[in-house]
């Protein structure tokens, strides 16, 4: 029976995942574009009085794409995408589909820094 930590995806695998099917180059760019670029435009939204909600709402995203960015550039610099995924890759197709369909916790607004460092005091 698995538990109920190892049904969660592991952030840390999520974007060494992601580098290993879109390549180190395009993910640094995404994540090291996108994050910033969500702050500032969510920061923004909220300095306009009817679109708060929605500007924190993006602002907080933009904190999960800081926690993902984190963790491409300390794997880009140790180029340990193969080791954090090793175990994963003789069941390639199951993972990139688990690891697929679990990514809406993106959308959720902390989530990934909570389950982050959860995993991260886990270690």
């Amino acid at each position: 029976m698995q538990t109920r930590t190892s049904r969660l995806i592991s952030i840390r695998k999520l974007v060494a995942w992601d580098i290993k099917l879109h390549g180190v180059r395009f993910i640094l760019i995404e994540f090291g574009l996108g994050a910033p670029a969500m702050l500032i435009f969510g920061f923004w939204l909220m300095t306009i009085n009817f679109s708060f909600l929605i500007g924190l709402y993006i602002f907080l995203i933009g904190i999960n794409y800081f926690v993902l960015l984190s963790y491409a550039v300390s794997i880009a610099r140790k180029n340990s995408v193969q080791s954090d995924i090793v175990e994963e890759l003789p069941n390639q197709k199951q993972y990139v589909r688990r690891y697929g369909s679990q990514q809406f916790l993106l959308l959720v607004p902390l989530a990934v820094l909570v389950v982050a460092s959860y995993q991260e005091l886990k270690r």
